[in-house]
Order: structure tokens, then C-alpha cells, then sequence
């Protein structure tokens, strides 16, 4: 483990999603640079990925209004599958679009970050000082937040890797399967139902026409993954600093000496740096509103489609959607968990500062102290618009998903 650690170092994964993406929706004093030819590459592979992950929504809603012989059963079948991956292909578009909307916003936000983020001769001299109040005196954990935001991370790329994987090795794998087994028909399957132009009565089937199309939505599960997993890193970037900061707040409110002769200056500092973080966690909800609200919405519905699809259709179909299913139960979770651990570091604030010795400051210390208070009973959420980003809303997320799931259920009797 390093001695000391950068903004940079809490940045690996988000960083390494958009380099998936090829692309780097915003610019800020400590992004990585690139070569000229290295710059060009990558703009043509993320306009072409981000064509063809726009398009695939467009694709999928013409191939289910497009008219085919089936039955009642069938088509409940073909309304699920196909609107289970138009979820994961909506939030990953709603989610780029949101990062290059959002993104000069992004760049501030990391910027001022970045001032309020302990320099490295202050990590180093911390660990060789008493613990005191203010900036280099006072350490801030951020090894502790750092390593475990990382890891989560971590554990939720390497989900998202398999599931890409996964996903697009599945029509490759039954072709083999349909090719090698004798008396069975084999012909060519999408990874999912979409529609192109390219295709007509005579070449529909044809290698050359599945080779296109394959490739296409490689490369369009990969952009849509990838900001998938940018958003949610982006935003547990922005949380875990605003728990660092919230960490260090409780801390120095517990060791203040509210008789010390510099006590009322050191409550201002506290006050002014709470109100800071406060102007921050504001702007990262703003910045990720519609994002939240898109994902929690679709997650909803899709985690219910896909369950259906795996269920009530076929053996082949809980393979290939199974993974579709846990990949929107980890992201939800992933959110919802994000914004409970900011609640929950938030929430020290207030019982610092009320078992704190304030009862033996002035009347000046006693009435900031009470200020800082009554701020902190407003509790520092995550928010949709009017809903609460937490636990209980994932509880909820699942509850009426199997609520649509029963309702489904029944009329595909």
C-alpha cells in the first residue's frame, strides 16, 4: 500500500470504463493525455460505438411493431426479452448522454475536489503529528475510504466484464452447438432482436449479414457497459470524497474544545467546511438526477421482464437473460448502497457536535454549535427528483418488480 495517495488513485476505475468507451466526456487539470494518433482512434471507435447503442433502441422498437406469425404466448415472449435489453441499452444511452450534458460540471466539481484533497507532503507530515484540528494536524482516512470504494469497484467491473463477455459469446456458442448436432437446423441469432437496414428477405440470414450485425452490437454492448459502470464509478468517486470530508468533520467536532481560547474560530472553519461539502453533495445530485431516475425506473420494469423471460419461455432463455438479471439488480444495489453510505457518514456530524463539551463555550461557540445542529438534522441524500436514493428504495425496486412479474405471469397463461 502507498504512503500517500492522489485524486488520481480514487479516479483508476471510472477512468479505465471511459478508456472502454474511448472517449473522455470531460477535461479537468488532472486528466490523463493522449497521443494525436492515439486521440483520433479513439473518437472513431466511440462514435461508432455510441451510433450503434443510440440506433439499437431504435432497432429493437421496429423489430417488435414489425409484423410476425406468432401467437399470444410468443408475442408476450418477444414484448419481455426484447424490452429487458432495451433497458440496459436505455440507461447506457440516458447515462452517456447525462456525462457529455453534465460534463463541464464534472470537470469543476473534480476540480474543486481536487483543492480540498490533502496534498501529499500534508498526508506525510500527518502521520508523524498528534492529533489536533485543522488541515495537516487533523488526518483525513482516506486509505480507508479509498481501498474500499476501489474494491467495489473492482467487484462490479469484474461482473460487468463477464456479463459482456457472457453475453455476446451466447450466439457464437448455440451456432456451434445447431452446427455440430446432426438433425437440428441451424441458423444465425443476434444477441438481441434488432432490425437493420441492411437486412431484406434474401440476406437475412446470410453470414455476411450476421457478421455486420454482430459486430455492431459488440461493439454497442461494450459502449453501453461501459457507461453502465462510468456513471456509477463517477458517482461513487464524488461520494466516497464527500465521506472523506464528513469523516474528517466528525472527527475534529469530537476533539474540539469548546473552552480552548481559539474554539469559536475552529467551529467557523467547520461551519465553512460543512457548508462547502453541503454546496457539493447539491451538485452531485444535480448532476445525476435524470440518471438516477432513468436507472431506477427501468431497473423496475426490465429486472421484471428479464425474470419473465428466464421463467416462463425456455431453458435457452434463462441462460442468455440470466446474466441481463443480475447485472440490473448489481447496479441498482450499487446505487442504493452508494447513497445509504453517505447518509450514514453524513449522519455523525450531528452526534459529534451534540456530545461534544459546547455546554462549556461562550454564548457566541453556543449559538454556532446550535446552528451546525439544526443543519445537520437535514440529513445529505442521493435523490431522484423526490425520491430517496437508499436501501429502502431497492427494497422497493424489487417489490414491484415482482408485482409486474405476477401480472405478466398471468396473462402469458
Amino acid at each position: 500500500m502507498s504512503e500517500t495517495y492522489t485524486l488520481n488513485d480514487c479516479l483508476k476505475y471510472p477512468y479505465f470504463t471511459l478508456d472502454l468507451a474511448s472517449t473522455e466526456p470531460f477535461t479537468w487539470s488532472g486528466a490523463p493525455t493522449h497521443s494525436y494518433r492515439k486521440l483520433w482512434l479513439r473518437r472513431a471507435l466511440f462514435i461508432f460505438g455510441a451510433l450503434n447503442l443510440v440506433y439499437q433502441n431504435v432497432g429493437m422498437l421496429i423489430y417488435l411493431f414489425m409484423p410476425h406469425e406468432s401467437s399470444a404466448e410468443t408475442t408476450i415472449a418477444q414484448i419481455t426479452e426484447t424490452g429487458g435489453i432495451m433497458g440496459l441499452t436505455m440507461v447506457g444511452t440516458s447515462n452517456m448522454l447525462v456525462m457529455f450534458w453534465y460534463a463541464d460540471r464534472i470537470a469543476i466539481l473534480l476540480e474543486k475536489f481536487q483543492q480540498l484533497f490533502p496534498t501529499e507532503r500534508v498526508q506525510r507530515q500527518v502521520k508523524r503529528t498528534t492529533r489536533r484540528l485543522r488541515g495537516v494536524e487533523f488526518p483525513h482516512r482516506i486509505e480507508y475510504f479509498a481501498v474500499k470504494s476501489n474494491k467495489l469497484m473492482k467487484l462490479a467491473t469484474t461482473l460487468y466484464m463477464y456479463a459482456f463477455a457472457y453475453y455476446n459469446s451466447l450466439p457464437i456458442v448455440e451456432y456451434l452447438y445447431e452446427w455440430s448436432t446432426p438433425g437440428i437446423v441451424w441458423k444465425y441469432r443476434y444477441q438481441s432482436n434488432t432490425w437493420y437496414p441492411w437486412q431484406n428477405e434474401r440476406n437475412s440470414k446470410s453470414f455476411l449479414s450476421f457478421a455486420v450485425a454482430y459486430i455492431c452490437q459488440v461493439q454497442s454492448s461494450l459502449t453501453g457497459v461501459a457507461f453502465i459502470m462510468a456513471a456509477e464509478f463517477m458517482l461513487c468517486f464524488f461520494t466516497t470524497q464527500l465521506q472523506i470530508h464528513f469523516d474528517y468533520l466528525a472527527n475534529a467536532l469530537e476533539t474540539i474544545d469548546a473552552a480552548a481560547p481559539n474554539a469559536n474560530e475552529d467551529l467557523k472553519y467547520l461551519i465553512n467546511y460543512h457548508s462547502q461539502l453541503l454546496s457539493y453533495s447539491k451538485e452531485t445530485n444535480a448532476i445525476f438526477n435524470v440518471s438516477f431516475m432513468v436507472n431506477l425506473c427501468t431497473s423496475s420494469i426490465a429486472i421484471c421482464l428479464m425474470g419473465f423471460s428466464m421463467v416462463m419461455i425456455s431453458l435457452a432463455h434463462a441462460f442468455k437473460y440470466s446474466i441481463g438479471l443480475t447485472a440490473f439488480i448489481v447496479f441498482t444495489f450499487f446505487i442504493c448502497y452508494t447513497g445509504k453510505e453517505l447518509t450514514e457518514t453524513s449522519d455523525k456530524l450531528l452526534h459529534a457536535a451534540f456530545y461534544g463539551n459546547w455546554y462549556d463555550g461562550n454564548l457566541a461557540y453556543r449559538k454556532m454549535i446550535l446552528f451546525f445542529i439544526m443543519r445537520c438534522r437535514i440529513p445529505t441524500e442521493l435523490r431522484a427528483y423526490k425520491f430517496t436514493v437508499s436501501m429502502p428504495t431497492f427494497t422497493a425496486i424489487l417489490r414491484s418488480s415482482y408485482s409486474l412479474f405476477t401480472f405478466f405471469q398471468a396473462m402469458g397463461k
